[in-house]
């Protein structure tokens, strides 16, 4: 939208140096066209509407975010608490086998 109002603004500003019109003309043709360009333009309730829609939903997309991280954390605090039990329970599984196998000294 912003690069619309720049060639508007372009546009006239072309228009106004090639004008063929006298002044009196050419200000009330701008101002019949400018009229023109309001018509496309919300209303400032439709837009302060807009506004609290899309601010509605970043707030509840931003709170989803927030709990499927909370979650991921917790996944993931899970995991390394599973692993580090089945690594210390395979050390120790190791461990024993170990000291199965090891041949006694009769001496």
């Amino acid at each position: 939208m912003n690069n619309f109002f720049r060639g508007v603004l372009v546009g006239v500003g072309i228009g106004l140096l090639i004008a063929p019109m006298r002044g009196e003309e050419m200000r009330r043709l701008l101002g019949e066209r400018l009229q023109q360009l309001r018509g496309y333009l919300p209303d400032n309730e439709q837009l302060n509407e807009y506004m609290q829609q899309v601010s509605s939903r970043v707030s509840q997309t931003a709170g989803n975010v927030k709990e499927y991280a909370r979650q991921a954390a917790t996944r993931v605090r899970d995991t390394a608490e599973e692993l580090g039990s089945l690594a210390q329970k395979s050390a120790q599984d190791v461990s024993e086998t170990a000291r199965s196998l090891k041949p006694s000294n009769p001496s």
